[in-house]
């Protein structure tokens, strides 16, 4: 029983010294596969901080975007409404003009001087009408529902106003005064309808 027992010692002893030695190998791929895992750990999360760097990037470029429409959409009102401007401007100076001939066309003596005063502010007008249509861009209005409506407000005045001198021009030349009145009185009647597009 000794023998047995020296025997299980010395091979309990020669096992844990051969087994050490395959321990040594198997501890430094263990320490190598351990230290690769934490590099991979750090690059994973400098790949993550770098994804996040560039949604914060995409997402500005997405707002830069979205404030470049904007500004477009606003530089497109505020060209249309310094047009519409510049014409209400001109119907004012328009209508101031006609005003300071009104008594003489009352009189109805159809004198040249008045005859060619009434040409001059029909043409005028046409003009205006002309220089307001030149400004636009058509295809900005009709994308623009606001836009769309005040132009044509603007177009009916238009017509209105043309309308007006027209019947007081033939009136005068004619020496018809119903005509005349009914042209005066289509002057007083005009419907301005401005509204601020750019609120709305």
């Amino acid at each position: 029983m000794k023998k047995v027992a020296s025997i299980f010692i010395v091979s309990s002893i020669l096992l844990t010294g051969c087994g050490s030695q395959n321990l040594l190998p198997l501890e430094e791929k263990s320490t190598k596969l351990s230290d690769k895992n934490h590099e991979l750990k750090l690059e994973n999360q400098e790949l993550k901080n770098e994804n996040a760097k560039k949604e914060k990037q995409l997402e500005a470029l997405n707002k830069d975007n979205e404030n470049k429409g904007q500004a477009q959409k606003n530089q497109s009102m505020s060209q249309y409404l310094s047009t519409s401007a510049d014409y209400y401007m001109e119907v004012t100076n328009l209508i101031n003009e006609y005003q300071k001939i009104d008594k003489e066309i009352i009189k109805n003596k159809k004198s040249n001087d008045i005859s060619d005063k009434l040409d001059a502010l029909v043409s005028d007008h046409d003009d205006a009408v002309q220089t307001y249509k030149d400004a636009l861009d058509s295809d900005k209005i009709k994308k623009n529902k606001k836009m769309k409506q005040q132009d044509s407000e603007v177009q009916k005045l238009q017509k209105q106003l043309k309308k007006a001198f027209n019947k007081i021009k033939t009136g005068y030349e004619k020496k018809d005064e119903q005509k005349i009145n009914d042209g005066r009185q289509e002057l007083v009647n005009l419907e301005v309808n401005v509204k601020n597009v750019e609120n709305q």
